[in-house]
């Protein structure tokens, strides 16, 4: 999915909505080559959820906000560690991330399951993640999207979980059946689908993946770092700022 190399595994690009003039920076990660809501194309970030982030931003015209891409799970710990002020198109896990300031809701998005066609034969799915018991699942680093019932299965050895940094890896990995689903944002999956037959995915591959279920919608945000409001008080004023603008 990713054809523009990474410069020390991220880029850093400035949204085209800004306008000129002296201005606070805030610099916020992304998820690297998440389309169709965060990715690089063409030397520019683009994706649903930086639509979203810049509508906000334009009524915000005091500040700075840079997107810088990189790999989820290192994302997800750059903001842990304070290292910057947030990161774009978390879900609300209060609980499992408490170093997040959350954002209101500024995207809205399903959920669901692909498996490999014949891990699922002559099986029946209506619950997830009970129905699923005795199978595998290739998932992320760092990614909390198939829920917490699913990740307690897990613990349990119900389900096994294979991790993985890029999401492409493991739909391939699904479809020859080293792996028996995957679970991500119904659109990240077909687009991935997508672009692996792009790139040359053998035709007889193309036709293993069957959309099992829809498990949820989540609510997407901007998950903010308590640790560098601690050390740039700033940041909660622009945080502040941004939840007030996001309605108006």
């Amino acid at each position: 999915m990713r054809t523009i190399p990474r410069l020390l595994g991220s880029l850093l690009l400035l949204l085209s909505s800004q306008i000129a003039g002296a201005k606070t920076p805030i610099v916020l990660y992304s998820e690297e080559g998440q389309k169709p809501f965060s990715y690089l194309e063409n030397g520019e970030v683009k994706g649903a959820y930086v639509d979203s982030l810049v509508k906000i931003l334009k009524k915000m015209p005091d500040y700075e906000v840079s997107i810088k891409l990189a790999p989820w799970g290192r994302a997800i710990a750059e903001v842990e560690h304070g290292e910057s002020a947030g990161i774009l198109g978390v879900y609300y896990r209060p609980d499992e991330r408490p170093f997040l300031n959350h954002s209101k809701p500024i995207y809205l998005e399903e959920v669901a399951v692909y498996c490999n066609r014949e891990a699922i034969k002559n099986r029946q799915f209506k619950q997830f993640p009970s129905d699923f018991v005795g199978m595998s699942f290739g998932n992320q680093k760092s990614y909390l999207a198939p829920g917490a019932a699913f990740f307690e299965f897990a613990k349990q050895g119900k389900i096994k979980i294979v991790e993985g940094i890029e999401f492409p890896n493991l739909v391939k990995k699904m479809l020859v059946g080293e792996l028996d689903c995957v679970v991500n944002p119904d659109p990240v999956i077909q687009m991935t689908l997508k672009d692996l037959a792009a790139a040359g995915l053998p035709e007889r591959m193309q036709d293993k993946s069957s959309l099992v279920m829809k498990t949820k919608q989540e609510t997407v945000h901007v998950g903010f770092s308590k640790k560098f409001e601690e050390l740039h008080p700033e940041l909660k004023k622009f945080r502040l700022l941004f939840d007030a603008m996001i309605n108006k």
